[in-house]
Formats: structure tokens, C-alpha cells, sequence
């Protein structure tokens, strides 16, 4: 495959008589004057670019929002109650196998539980969250907690890792049955 020469080339070369030497001299520097236009014109971005800052500037955006997290270390174990508990009226079970940690950038902010749906009649379910970022209101009662309830309170900026969940299961003596049935417990970092 063959390249079409420069049509400004192919000008200069048309005319080109070799046995007048003066019109020879002429085309040859006419073609390396063309060259060197050429050349100059190919080299002007590289010395545009050679000529720029050595420092340049950028605009950076930045911004600090609400940090609100917790998470679970798992489910807890099933709670069957099989016997009454020392000292009580209610047949108990209870588990602490879980954990939980939360981080926040924010001050005054508290832990709530709610659940999905009420307790079987004559039962109760509690969960109580230890805390060394706020208060912990002990056992809190979440058996028709359908709207949030306040189990920890008093969470400033900071955060609170591999803390303890605590599940207690009640059941009155009078109830002789329960069906196996699950409920889903929800924990809410929030002010």
C-alpha cells in the first residue's frame, strides 16, 4: 500500500527540472523548507506542553454526615422453657450468646427495640443490652412492643463493641403450651 506524498510536495516536484540548476537548488530548498514547516507545526503541541505549570489545582468537596450503625453478632439460641425458675412465679429461659456493637458521630443518641408482632396470651419476651457508651435500662418489656421502646439511652459520639444481648423468655404458670413460633426483635441506633 502505497501513500499519497503531501500535495504541496507533489507541487514542488511537478515543475522540478533537473538540468536547470538553479530551479534544482530552488525545489530542493523549497522541499526542505516545507519539511521544516512541517516539523514545526508537528512540534508546537509538544513545546505548548513543555511550557505549562509544574504545579497544578483541584477543587476537593468534603463533608462529615450522620454516622449511625449497629450490628449483631447473630440470632440468639431458641428459649424453651422447661422448669420454673429459682424464686419465681413464671416458668424462664434466657440466652446471652449474642452480642452487639454500634458506632455513631453523633451525641444523645439511644438504642430501641420493637418486635413484629405480640407474644403468645400468658407469655413475655424481655431483652436487655449492656452498655459502656450509655444507660442501660435493664430488662425492658418488648412483648407488644409494635412502636419502638428505649433499651439504651444516653449513647454519646463514639462507639460500643462486643457488648452483650440478653433474651429472657417468660411464661406464666397457667400456660401448659406453647408452639414453637419465632418473633423478630428489631434494634435501632437513633435520637
Amino acid at each position: 500500500m502505497r501513500y499519497a506524498p503531501f500535495i504541496g510536495m507533489k507541487d514542488l516536484t511537478e515543475n522540478l527540472d533537473l538540468t536547470d540548476e538553479s530551479s534544482y537548488i530552488t525545489s530542493v530548498i523549497s522541499i526542505r523548507a516545507f519539511k521544516t514547516s512541517l516539523l514545526l507545526l508537528l512540534c508546537l503541541p509538544i513545546v505548548a506542553l513543555a511550557q505549562t505549570s509544574s504545579s497544578v489545582s483541584q477543587s476537593v468537596t468534603v463533608e462529615v454526615r450522620p454516622l449511625t450503625q449497629i450490628a449483631v453478632s447473630g440470632n440468639p439460641g431458641p428459649l424453651f422453657v422447661t422448669d420454673m425458675g429459682s424464686g419465681s412465679d413464671a416458668l424462664t429461659a434466657s440466652d446471652n450468646s449474642t452480642k452487639y456493637s454500634m458506632l455513631t458521630n453523633l451525641e444523645n443518641m439511644k438504642i430501641v427495640a420493637s418486635i413484629n408482632g405480640p407474644m403468645p396470651e400468658g407469655t413475655k419476651l424481655m431483652v436487655k443490652l449492656e452498655t459502656s457508651a450509655g444507660f442501660s435500662n435493664g430488662f425492658v418489656d418488648v412483648s407488644n412492643a409494635s412502636s419502638p421502646v428505649d433499651v439504651v439511652t444516653g449513647i454519646s459520639k463514639g462507639s460500643d463493641r462486643d457488648q452483650s444481648i440478653t433474651y429472657a423468655f417468660a411464661a406464666d404458670p397457667s400456660v401448659t403450651q406453647v408452639n414453637s413460633d419465632s418473633r423478630v426483635v428489631t434494634l435501632t441506633l437513633t435520637n
